[in-house]
């Protein structure tokens, strides 16, 4: 039996063997899921300035925000304070609206004027009426009856 130089030295290749399920999963370990992270102390060292820059920040944009809702209360309570003042001044003629304007700059940090015209209650309270209403016709009455409703109230020249 002889043999052939071509095979001299040479190993027949190695079949791989395939990992189970079961290998695969006893190499997971807490470390795989990174828990074991913070032992070495490298990830304390990286993110300690980038969470204390972090939390400055949203420390600053809190105290914004407070003071922004500070005012808001401020502001509305002044409204509340100043109320049938506000009424007054939106219907006034226009000699005297320049004369509370420049009233308005020597008081502008005291005072706040109201602009537009705002409902009282009792308009408050028909239009919360008015709107619920309108949700229970809509929720328990046909879209023909509705129709219906609004022709005829057209025809009687009726208008909420």
């Amino acid at each position: 039996m002889g043999v052939t130089s071509g095979n001299i030295g040479q190993r027949p290749p190695e079949l791989r063997k395939r990992r189970t399920r079961y290998d695969i999963y006893k190499r997971i370990d807490a470390s795989y899921y990174g828990y074991r992270d913070e032992e070495g102390g490298v990830l304390a060292r990286v993110e300690g300035p980038a969470e204390a820059k972090m939390r400055a920040e949203a420390e600053e944009e809190w105290r914004r925000v407070e003071e922004i809702r500070r005012e808001a209360r401020r502001g509305a309570k002044e409204v509340v304070s100043v109320g049938a003042a506000a009424r007054e001044l939106l219907f006034e003629e226009e000699e005297d609206v320049v004369e509370e304007e420049r009233k308005e700059r020597k008081d502008k940090e005291r005072e706040f004027v109201v602009h537009v015209p705002l409902p009282d209650e009792k308009e408050i309270e028909r239009m919360i009426v008015e709107r619920k209403k309108m949700e229970l016709l809509s929720k328990y009455a046909s879209e023909g009856l509705l129709e219906e409703q609004s022709e005829a109230m057209d025809l009687l020249n009726i208008h909420r």
